[in-house]
């Protein structure tokens, strides 16, 4: 029998300041760890706007912490004008360090951002520090974070290489070696000795059955979706212009951030069109990439996580602000023929039909082409990581009754 402690308390940090990336893949790594974690207390941290209506995986504890969005690279403001930043944020450190006091997870795992959002995990690390010193920090970070010498240039002005230095206890990379080094970001020696590529985090799909009336299996469609929506109205009114010029209907999934007024024009159009479907959201959207003839995405790590393995011809067009990470990832994955780049910009509709015409002549893909076993990858860091601070918690109260007992007058 098994008698070694596991992970009972995860906290994760998903700050949102943009799109619903890092929500989606930290809901994803919580919903694996539920599944196969027996008695795991699993609690999240997001700032995402729409963190309440998406779905959560049974179990998981959601602490919303006031939105921010992003206003350029490495600026944010209140999404809610009437506030300023600085209240907003002081808020969202005061919230998580409340927490992780409370709660005293065995593992924080923190995605993506080494401080967080402007540097506001490290008076939480501090409350760690104080209050439950057994923790295990994690940072885990996607494949691409953006041009390397961007990135060195933002940690060497945030001293970010201390942090890793002085943090973290483990760096779990959710890629490949073979597609990006992380070492080009100037990590350093010490945490890159720390740090694990575990594989791309995926959910297997299974084949969706018809999306809609009238649709069968047999169907063939084009399926565009643009992630959090945001800033995807372009791509997807050039995916819809496409697909009808081909003669094929379309599935446009919007996701719940875009703007209002754009998703009005966008839903006047695809009425307007022969053969076009707009939904903002749909759940299992990695079973309906399978049933598609093709999918067209912006790039993000989790669109591509689904599409890829889909097996479905993908066509990306990539966001190149704030950052370059989709336009950078896009570029990887085409030069090993798993995708086709679309750069955004005039005449997109034509340039993405004539794309798709020749995508969709050409035999899907049936095997999966890169690592896809991030998610058990990770299950077992975070397992082992939380057995060293369950040790700790043991050891340490016996040392407290020691020093105790000494400092007893005889």
């Amino acid at each position: 029998m098994n008698t070694r402690p596991g992970l009972q308390r995860l906290l994760l940090y998903s700050h949102d300041t943009y799109g619903l990336g890092h929500l989606r893949r930290n809901v994803l790594i919580a919903e694996d760890l539920l599944t196969h974690v027996p008695g795991l207390q699993a609690v999240l941290l997001s700032g995402s706007p729409v963190a309440g209506r998406f779905p959560l995986p049974r179990n998981l504890t959601l602490v919303p912490l006031p939105p921010v969005v992003k206003t350029g690279v490495d600026e944010y403001a209140a999404r809610d004008s009437r506030l300023p930043f600085s209240v907003v944020r002081r808020a969202r450190t005061a919230i998580m360090a409340d927490v992780a006091r409370r709660f005293e997870p065995d593992v924080f795992l923190v995605d993506h951002a080494p401080q967080g959002m402007k540097g506001e995990l490290l008076p939480v690390f501090d409350a760690l520090r104080r209050w439950s010193p057994a923790t295990r920090i994690v940072l885990g970070l996607r494949d691409v974070v953006d041009d390397p010498s961007a990135v060195r240039h933002a940690w060497a002005e945030q001293d970010v290489a201390a942090t890793l230095r002085d943090v973290y206890d483990r760096v779990a990379v959710y890629g490949s070696h073979d597609l990006e080094d992380v070492a080009e970001y100037g990590i350093p020696g010490s945490t890159l000795a720390r740090t694990t590529y575990c594989g791309y985090l995926c959910r297997r799909p299974a084949p969706a059955e018809a999306p809609f009336d009238g649709w069968t299996p047999e169907t063939r469609f084009v399926l565009g979706t643009a992630g959090g929506g945001g800033d995807g109205v372009e791509v997807l009114r050039a995916t819809l212009a496409a697909a009808e010029r081909l003669r094929l209907p379309s599935l446009l999934v919007s996701g719940p951030l875009m703007e209002r007024d754009e998703r009005g024009a966008l839903e006047a159009e695809v009425a307007a069109s022969r053969a076009g479907r707009l939904v903002e959201f749909m759940p299992g959207l990695e079973g309906i990439m399978t049933a598609a003839s093709a999918v067209v995405t912006m790039g993000g790590y989790n669109s591509l996580m689904e599409a890829v393995p889909s097996g479905s011809p993908t066509i990306v067009v990539p966001r190149t602000w704030p950052r370059r990470e989709q336009a950078i990832r896009a570029q990887l994955f085409a030069a090993r023929g798993l995708v086709r780049v679309v750069p955004a910009g005039a005449a997109l509709a034509d340039r993405l039909a004539a794309a798709l015409q020749v995508a969709l002549a050409e035999p899907r893909r049936a095997a999966v082409p890169f690592d896809t076993l991030g998610l058990p990858r990770l299950r077992e860091l975070l397992l082992a990581e939380a057995r060293i601070a369950q040790q700790q918690r043991i050891r340490r109260p016996v040392r407290l009754a020691a020093e105790a007992a000494l400092a007893v007058p005889a």
